[in-house]
């Protein structure tokens, strides 16, 4: 039996968040969930979960139909650590290499690393306790998030995000290899999002095993 990992993707337009989870457990897929703001939400029965902290509304913690500590727990403000006081955290300058080669070789302009934006991304992996759980913090639009290490960025950013949309400028067949033992579940929210000109800065962390990358 092959294991597929899963990745899970936010992203906030006018104050609203979007997530796009498609978790799994063994190599055994459930169904994906949407949130979208006050009274509209759907959720199969699983375990991620959506923290959203903005400026402009109450931070408010959604739980699980199964409870863990982290979404019985309420959604702070506080201040976002920094992404170079977390072993962890990953090479910010190996990771924005990547992010930099990538967007040049699919013809997009270059996006600037941002240390806010990596503050939030170490935060929402730190938060996470391993899970895909999103937290949209302070000055993050977007937010895309997937299980890793400290060596294996570019098969996030690659195999696991950009491959949703094998026929992206640039990527020129590397799906083939790169997307192997990712299950994108149809989804093609996190290429979007990584590929798309509305952003111009990107900040990403690793922590708990997770990849986390904030955009705005």
């Amino acid at each position: 039996m092959h294991s597929f990992k899963t990745i899970s993707v936010l992203a906030a337009v006018a104050g609203v968040a979007l997530a796009l989870p498609a978790p799994a457990e063994d190599g055994s897929l459930v169904e994906r969930q949407w949130w979208g703001g006050p009274n509209r939400y759907w959720k199969s029965p699983d375990a991620t979960t959506w923290v959203v902290v903005t400026a402009e509304a109450t931070p408010e913690a959604t739980a699980t139909p199964t409870p863990t500590p982290a979404a019985e727990e309420p959604a702070t403000t506080t201040e976002a650590p920094a992404a170079t006081t977390t072993a962890d955290s990953g090479s910010t300058d190996g990771y924005m290499g990547i992010v930099s080669k990538w967007r040049s070789a699919g013809g997009l302009p270059a996006l600037t690393q941002d240390s806010t934006l990596e503050g939030n991304a170490l935060k929402t992996a730190t938060d996470s306790g391993g899970t895909l759980t999103h937290e949209l913090n302070p000055g993050t639009m977007a937010q895309v998030l997937a299980p890793g290490n400290a060596d294996n960025f570019e098969s996030v950013y690659v195999g696991g995000w950009l491959c949703e949309i094998p026929t992206l400028p640039g990527l020129d067949g590397i799906c083939d290899t790169l997307a192997q033992g990712w299950n994108h579940a149809g989804q093609t929210g996190h290429a979007e999002i990584l590929t798309s000109t509305s952003y111009t800065k990107i900040g990403c962390a690793l922590a708990s095993g997770i990849w986390a990358c904030d955009l705005a």
